[in-house]
């Protein structure tokens, strides 16, 4: 109930008052009338909701002021003829007289309604009006205006004739007709069970669907024209009456709750003819048109065709779901703009990212910088309809680099208008690290025969060389104490003109090419020479077992061995003047090992480190390689004097093509190539970093 009508000021006379007063209780009034029609069961011949009653209650405000400012409809006058269009109370009444005798209420009926809205009326002013001659003045002046309304009534209803009643009432009659028609038309037009029942549960009527549900096959409306059906005849009229739980039992929990509950609905699955069949169904209270209680309408239908392709849905879309995601390509379906409206789980994993935080972002987000101009040429080549794979790089979330191979395929719309493109991923990231690791393992068998080819052909004349020098430097002491010998006997010799002149020849001939000292240093520098040629054939040596090819397969090699020709390969090779050191352990057992991968493992090491080392610019930075046995592993350690490792990029420096190098001075492959000559023999690497003083990279090879 809303709050009592604000009061009238006492300083407002008693006409102001209540055109200030009544506008602003409409509500009030509203609810105290409508209060009162339910509790007398006026409610059973008019509508009980809010609006038409609050606007019933303004127009007769508004024709409670109109007479309060007309001259000629005074209220108290009761002319015989009441048709002066100028009272505005004889038109309100004229107008309400004729809507209520059509709704069939009653002069009696209509007239104690209009005894409650005139002592709402009243309380209204006794209510808003202070006490004194204005309250009087009101009430007085509302009071007229009610019975003037009453006599209008009166009039009204005397007015109709007997015929008049006839015609009236067949009016009604066919306006009922009409509205029964269109409400049967609306009930039997529902595809779905719809049930009426009454306030006991027991069925009122039920359209042709619902009889189908219970069984009973019929022509429309036949449950609602069966109602004077003697009940037990077979017939339709048979079910009227009967509680809807007995004919449909499985709706029999929902139709127990109360009321009270408000709409229920349930899902239920039913045997019928050996054949499961999925029933739903919604029960809501029906209200009469005094809000009472009336009973309930129950609302069902056949879900099973519906549940099972949603099932077989569910299954085909399970199954594409579990096909794209088993999938070794990533998918991805991009929109227009490059944008990605789908994506399957490998590529939320080829890229680092969680697939629920993948989709909506730019593709392009994760292009390699180098490759986004092509990948922007690309997609614009699907909007021609061009399909043509291409490759390109990515960088997952982490900054690690992936090579992928784009399959695309455009998206085209039923009208033609490109709606995207579906784009396969295919990782050839590990594929380009092997084809480099092929490439390179054929340049080192292209080496190894090179090398081979160099080797016999440096070693044979070497020979010679080497063997001239032996027999030179081993006969040239007889030579020289030969030469001695004879100038003792020239010496000695009895005095000749002739040998003298020729001993003093010879004097002057030692004298002239300085022949003590030539003398002197021969044998020296056969000697040295001696040392240069065999320096050439361990080199020749050292080129013969670093280019050993995997072709040779698996051998025992001497660790030491193996490491020193490295070394010696790595220092011609080096392009920086860094200091190459080795401390290696004596009595290493024999590793079995691919001796080609071992050679290429530690040489990029050492290169590595020697870069690493140069970067200081130190006169006295050196590359420490060493050896040792521990445990069932061969430990080679590499170790330099460079910068160190940041820890942020220590998780990537053997991922494939990172490089912290500048351009052209090193493609990213090395440490990925070491890594995996490691694993393929089992074993492992791993370093040990100082930021500013250095880095130790440690192989283990297991020797069993």
């Amino acid at each position: 109930m809303a709050s009592c009508p604000r009061p009238v000021p006492s300083s407002l006379p008693w006409r102001a008052g209540l055109r200030e007063l009544l506008p602003g209780s409409e509500t009030w009034l509203m609810e105290r009338v409508l209060a009162y029609a339910k509790a007398q069961g006026y409610a059973a011949y008019t509508s009980t909701l809010v609006e038409p009653w609050r606007v019933s209650i303004a127009g007769l405000t508004a024709a409670i002021l109109g007479a309060l400012d007309s001259r000629d409809g005074i209220p108290w006058e009761y002319p015989l003829e009441c048709e002066a269009p100028s009272d505005p109370i004889a038109v309100f009444a004229d107008i309400e007289a004729t809507r209520h005798r059509a709704r069939g209420v009653t002069l009696a009926m209509f007239w104690g309604l209009l005894k409650y809205y005139e002592r709402a009326y009243l309380d209204c002013i006794e209510a808003g009006f202070p006490k004194g001659e204005g309250a009087v003045c009101a009430a007085f002046f509302i009071a007229a205006c009610f019975a003037r309304m009453e006599y209008v009534f009166v009039l009204r209803w005397a007015e109709l004739s007997g015929q008049e009643q006839t015609d009236a009432l067949a009016r009604e009659n066919r306006d009922l007709a009409n509205e029964k028609n269109k409400y049967l038309t609306v009930f039997e037009s529902i595809s779905q069970g719809l049930f009426l029942l009454d306030a006991e549960n027991r069925l009122d009527n039920c359209n042709a669907a619902g009889l189908a549900m219970l069984g009973r096959g019929g022509a429309t409306g036949g449950m609602y024209y069966a109602a004077t059906e003697e009940a037990g005849g077979g017939g339709f009229g048979a079910l009227r009456g009967k509680p809807l739980a007995v004919l449909l039992p499985w709706l029999e929990a929902a139709l127990a709750r109360p009321e009270s509950h408000g709409r229920v609905e349930l899902e239920a699955t039913v045997s019928e003819a050996g054949e499961n069949r999925i029933f739903q169904a919604a029960v809501e209270a029906v209200a009469d048109i005094s809000g009472k209680f009336a009973g309930k309408l129950v609302l069902c239908r056949d879900v099973t065709e519906r549940r099972r392709m949603e099932l077989a849905l569910a299954q085909s879309e399970e199954r594409y779901r579990t096909l794209i995601d088993i999938m070794h390509q990533g998918l991805a379906i991009l929109s227009p703009e490059g944008r990605i409206d789908f994506a399957n789980e490998t590529l939320g994993e080829l890229l680092g990212v969680p697939l629920a935080s993948l989709v909506g972002r730019p593709f392009a987000a994760f292009v390699r910088a180098d490759d986004r101009e092509r990948f922007r040429e690309a997609q614009a080549g699907r909007r021609q309809g061009l399909a043509d794979p291409y490759e390109m790089g990515l960088c997952r979330e982490d900054g690690s680099p992936v090579c992928v191979m784009a399959s695309p395929s455009p998206i085209v719309g039923r009208d033609g208008e490109f709606q995207g493109s579906l784009e396969v991923f295919t990782d050839v990231t590990r594929l380009r690290q092997l084809e480099t690791r092929l490439a390179t393992a054929k340049r080192l068998e292209a080496i190894g025969h090179l090398a081979g080819g160099v080797a016999h052909e440096i070693n044979t004349p070497l020979q010679y060389v080497s063997g001239n020098l032996e027999f030179a430097k081993k006969n040239l002491p007889h030579l020289l104490a030969l030469l001695g010998m004879y100038e003792d006997a020239l010496r000695l010799a009895p005095e000749n003109p002739e040998l003298a002149a020729k001993l003093r020849e010879i004097e002057a001939f030692r004298q002239d090419n300085d022949l003590e000292t030539v003398l002197a240093e021969l044998l020296p520098a056969l000697e040295e020479s001696l040392a240069g040629t065999e320096r050439v054939a361990g080199f020749v040596r050292s080129i013969k077992r670093f280019a050993r090819t995997e072709s040779m397969g698996r051998q025992a090699i001497d660790v030491n061995e193996a490491i020193l020709a490295t070394v010696e390969m790595a220092r011609s090779a080096q392009e920086f003047p860094v200091c190459l050191e080795t401390e290696l352990a004596e009595e290493l057992p024999p590793l079995c090992c691919v001796p080609g991968d071992f050679n290429q493992l530690l040489l990029c090491l050492l290169l590595n480190a020697a870069q690493a080392t140069e970067k200081t610019g130190r006169s006295d930075a050196c590359v420490r390689v060493q050896s040792r046995l521990e445990g069932g592993n061969v430990i080679v350690s590499v170790s330099d004097h460079g910068p160190g490792i940041p820890p942020e990029i220590q998780d990537k420096i053997f991922n494939p093509f990172f490089t912290t190098h500048d351009v052209g001075k090193g493609g990213g492959q090395g440490l990925s190539i070491a890594l995996a000559i490691a694993e393929k023999h089992k074993g492992s690497i791993r370093f040990v970093t100082t930021p500013g003083l250095g880095s130790t990279f440690l192989v283990s090879f297991p020797l069993e």
